[in-house]
């Protein structure tokens, strides 16, 4: 991809939004993914750099931001379950949702195997460029413009999330329907831990009564061990 045909793309991208930027130069970074760096392509991007630095500052602002929507939005509702309602809405999975919707993978830059893999149907690269994403607009327009355009784009997920059964209520659920079925807990089992100390990977699976009932996979144990507990949940409730 050459530099005319990147800021066509960004140009069409930006229309997308409710605001505008001064400058590509930062939306550049925020959707350059580090394998692509060593491609050929590369070297027409001038002073160019991946976005781990922006995905890192863009997970703080996201944190702050959601945060500040919970405690403006529920008044009454205590520091426990404000913390659960943030960690449905801010996690790897989540994350990549919203960046799908927004087609943020469209117009990802990749290195040869990424795109060869499918990387821009990647939960880690997608949640990252997302993180990225939400950097740049604070750069370019500030943190009150920023935190408002994330509570508008989380607006349905926090409905969403403060009521019902959540991404974070499986394992206590399923733990309740194990112990009436066998009298016994859910084991969780880490299968596997891929990647950099920062971005880590965890396989994680389920055992009940013997058998394997769930796979997770995650940027957090805990999440893994969240999604291998929804699976065996929907398993279990489909034989009882």
């Amino acid at each position: 991809m050459n530099n005319k045909t990147f800021d066509e793309s960004m140009a069409e991208f930006i229309s997308t939004l409710p605001f505008g930027f001064a400058s590509t130069a930062i939306l550049k970074t925020a959707f350059t993914h580090k394998s692509f760096l060593n491609e050929p392509g590369a070297l027409g991007f001038a002073a160019l750099e991946c976005n781990e630095r922006l995905e890192f500052f863009g997970d703080a602002i996201l944190s702050a931001a959601i945060s500040e929507t919970l405690y403006r939005m529920f008044p009454a509702v205590n520091e426990g379950e404000l913390t659960r309602l943030r960690a449905r809405l801010v996690n790897r999975r989540a994350l990549a949702e919203t960046a799908k919707a927004m087609k943020l993978g469209k117009y990802l830059l990749l290195g040869k195997g990424e795109r060869a893999s499918n990387g821009r149907e990647n939960t880690a690269i997608l949640a990252g460029v997302f993180e990225a994403f939400i950097a740049a607009v604070y750069f370019e327009r500030g943190h009150d413009l920023t935190a408002s355009y994330v509570a508008s784009l989380f607006s349905a997920s926090i409905e969403q999330a403060q009521g019902g059964q959540g991404h974070f209520d499986y394992k206590p659920a399923l733990q309740e329907l194990v112990q009436s079925l066998y009298k016994q807990a859910p084991k969780y089992v880490l299968i596997n831990e891929t990647g950099a100390s920062h971005k880590k990977t965890f396989e994680v699976e389920v055992v009940i009564n013997g058998l394997r009932q769930g796979r997770g996979v995650a940027g957090s144990k805990k999440e893994a061990e969240q999604m291998a507990a929804k699976e065996a949940l929907e398993r279990l409730k489909g034989h009882t």
